[in-house]
């Protein structure tokens, strides 16, 4: 009965708030929500849902995936308005009209709590992390651990195998990780003055990185136990002078344009490849 008089409440908050032409991207969610806290477990969802958290590149990796999804001709329900906690997302299922086929999602990481509970992804895809506001987000394990106590089990990561934070989420679930091969820029040694992680999480001795490409991210080990990036299930070999890469998975090549030469944006593209390629659709299609 409660989840009933708080999809009616808010939807006529919805439709009041859109009658004086106001977007108000969570107001509608924070009502329902505050009437019926478990109101994101009851409400109607797609059976696919794709969530997509991290520190950067979040919003660019939902903004790609959704635009290959749609010019492929699925509906696909969306919080792009950039309401990423649970009141926008709670807004988003509120604002859906008829069917659709996926749901992609902008997941923020300290609201994994709030979330995950009710809307269990079959995917998440999670960009990076890195040392954000300290007065909010402390430091990057300080959020992994909001992620790794709140994920479902049966969801699979999606994880940049170049970041070693990265690497160690949810580490009971499936993981499917994305890399850069060696690229001539990098370097041997860190040349940041802040790097998020400096020592083993297994053994606490300093890891010696092979090489960094920026920040902490690169090919790291620990030469006092067996902890190291992972072997990449998705490796893609850039060719910046031509603007392409070859994206290599189990025994296929496929070459894709680079929509960017900026390493990062790369990252989010190879993450938006990796979870289409997961969902099937083919390379053309993607490309």
């Amino acid at each position: 009965m409660r989840y009933f008089i708080a999809l009616i409440v808010s939807k006529i908050v919805y439709f009041m708030i859109r009658l004086i032409g106001k977007d108000g991207t969570y107001f509608p969610g924070k009502v329902a929500i505050k009437i019926c806290p478990d109101f994101l477990g009851h409400i109607k969802k797609p059976k696919i849902i794709i969530g997509v958290t991290g520190t950067n590149g979040k919003t660019t990796v939902c903004n790609m995936i959704i635009d290959v999804l749609e010019d492929n001709g699925y509906r696909v329900l969306n919080n792009r308005k950039g309401a990423n906690i649970n009141f926008g997302i709670a807004s988003t299922f509120l604002e859906a009209k008829g069917e659709y086929d996926i749901a992609v999602l902008e997941i923020d990481e300290r609201s994994s709590r709030l979330i995950y509970p009710y809307v269990k992804p079959n995917y998440v895809v999670v960009t990076n992390f890195f040392r954000d506001s300290i007065r909010r987000n402390a430091h990057p394990e300080y959020i992994v651990d909001f992620i790794n106590n709140a994920i479902p089990k049966e969801t699979i990561m999606i994880l940049n195998g170049d970041d070693l934070i990265c690497t160690g989420v949810a580490p009971e679930n499936k993981h499917i990780y994305y890399s850069i091969d060696k690229l001539a820029t990098d370097t041997k040694e860190p040349i940041n003055i802040v790097r998020d992680i400096r020592i083993c999480p297994k053994c606490h001795s300093t890891l010696k990185y092979d090489y960094v490409r920026y920040h902490h991210l690169g090919k790291a080990h620990c030469p006092k136990c067996d902890f190291a990036n992972p072997i990449p299930n998705y490796l893609a070999k850039l060719d910046l002078d031509n603007m392409k890469m070859d994206y290599k998975y189990d025994t296929k090549i496929c070459t894709y344009p680079l929509v960017s030469n900026s390493i990062f944006n790369i990252y989010n593209e190879i993450a938006c490849i990796t979870l289409l390629t997961n969902l099937k659709l083919n390379p053309n299609d993607i490309k």
